[in-house]
């Protein structure tokens, strides 16, 4: 019994060391003990996490059995990735249709194959969040993700679309589309583009729906104005737990896919988003902010910040944030709350948000001087 404590003392140790949030790494370990012997059985996706485990089991408990499967799980064989095929795909939190969805991927996105589980493919998506679809997905040969790669590519940049079985948008539809949808390019009109689906579909969209991704890539305009633009284009979208689709969006969904069209990856969840980026106000200083900035809500904690080298946490003590929107200017702020509106910081305005206004956190900016800061970006 104490043997099987302290196995279960180091896995927690070595589990909040290398593998903290959940959402983003696997870590899934458990000890069962059979007589004597200690059997340790899991999954994860750390190796590095794997690797100290193991050092250090094999140091105290030479004879313990190891069970545990490194991830991606080497049964996918080079099917480890795969691109989105649906407008909009669905994640969820367990393998079964009633679990929840914690979150969408997009058409075109690629994606991790961790494992599979009886038609179930646990995935890691761009902005490292994990989860499980079922569908949606096409996995690819490393060769075929070369091939995709190199493909030239469309990308939607209306709120929604639709492509067709011909260059006639009187024709029967192929499917629905939303903004950031990526497609393969076949060949063009004056009028349409055809385009290739992952999964081998063949389809027609109007060229007022999309650009090409190259034209896309290369005319990003990183301003605040720009994020705006974008941001009020979703205005009167309702609010969808788990949602980062022009169908549906909750409140950092919102913000991500508003600075994804802008070469952007936001992490998924405001809790992640308030770590990146520099800090601009804490202290409720309206005016140092600029259009475009994102302002946090939440609940405070016994300290505001911890630095930890030279980035700064937001997680490690007892704060909660759990609402984000983009700084829009005089006290105004859109967001996704029921649906994504404007709402305002000044009690003397009409769209004052009371509830916000009081559990306000900090805000922080990720682009300054038409550069991004501190944020990952999409590569070409």
């Amino acid at each position: 019994m104490a043997q099987e404590n302290d196995i279960k003392h180091i896995i927690r140790e070595i589990q909040y060391r290398y593998a903290p949030d959940r959402r983003i790494e696997v870590f899934q370990i458990e000890i069962h003990q059979k007589g004597d012997t200690s059997i340790v059985k899991g999954v994860t996706t750390s190796k590095d996490a794997y690797d100290e485990l193991i050092r250090i089991l094999k140091e105290k408990y030479p004879a313990f059995i190891d069970s545990i499967r490194l991830l991606p799980d080497v049964q996918l064989g080079e099917y480890t990735e795969g691109i989105v095929y649906n407008s909009v795909g669905t994640i969820r939190h367990a393998p079964r249709y009633n679990s929840e969805m914690i979150t969408q991927t997009l058409l075109g996105v690629k994606v991790k194959i961790l494992e599979e589980n009886n038609g179930w493919r646990r995935v890691q998506t761009p902005d490292k969040y994990i989860g499980w679809m079922n569908g949606s997905l096409k996995p690819l040969s490393k060769a075929e993700i070369l091939s995709y790669n190199n493909q030239p590519k469309v990308i939607v940049i209306s709120v929604y679309a639709t492509t067709y079985e011909l260059d006639d948008a009187t024709s029967n539809p192929v499917s629905d589309l939303v903004i950031g949808n990526i497609l393969a390019l076949k060949s063009e009109n004056e009028r349409f583009y055809e385009v290739v689906y992952p999964d081998g579909r063949i389809a027609f969209l109007s060229k007022s729906d999309a650009i090409t991704y190259e034209d896309w890539f290369n005319n990003i305009n990183l301003s605040g104005e720009s994020i705006i633009r974008t941001a009020l284009q979703f205005k009167g979208i309702p609010y969808l737990w788990g949602g980062t689709s022009s169908k549906g969006l909750d409140c950092s969904g919102f913000t991500k896919i508003v600075f994804s069209m802008h070469g952007i990856t936001l992490p998924r969840d405001a809790s992640q988003q308030v770590n990146k980026g520099l800090l601009v106000d804490s202290k409720r200083d309206f005016g140092k902010l600029m259009p475009g900035d994102l302002i946090f809500f939440g609940t405070k904690g016994a300290k505001s910040i911890i630095e930890q080298g030279d980035s700064e946490n937001y997680e490690s003590n007892d704060e909660r944030v759990v609402h984000v929107g983009i700084y829009l200017g005089d006290n105004h702020f859109i967001h996704a709350s029921d649906f994504v509106r404007i709402n305002s910081l000044n009690p003397s305005d009409s769209l004052y948000d009371k509830f916000n206004a009081d559990r306000y956190l900090r805000s922080k900016r990720y682009i300054e001087n038409s550069e991004p800061v501190k944020v990952d970006t999409i590569s070409k």
